[in-house]
């Protein structure tokens, strides 16, 4: 069995990160600036600065949507 036939049998995935702060879990986070001093992110929950942040990847399947029917 190759590769391709593994992998068309399966349904594809499309991969999301979402940021969140380290001090409160909250994906309210902004980019605040950059450059020389690198990435810098501010929490608008915790107000938190700082160039720490947690990067979660959420997998939803391709033919969902992203949303809910109704």
């Amino acid at each position: 069995m190759k590769v391709k036939d593994i992998k068309a049998g399966r349904k594809r995935q499309r991969r999301k990160t979402v940021l969140r702060c380290p001090q409160c879990g909250s994906t309210n986070i902004t980019y605040e600036l950059g450059l020389i001093t690198g990435y810098k992110y501010f929490c608008k929950d915790c107000q938190y600065v700082g160039a720490l942040v947690i990067q979660d990847e959420v997998c939803c399947d391709e033919d969902d949507g992203g949303g809910e029917s109704r």
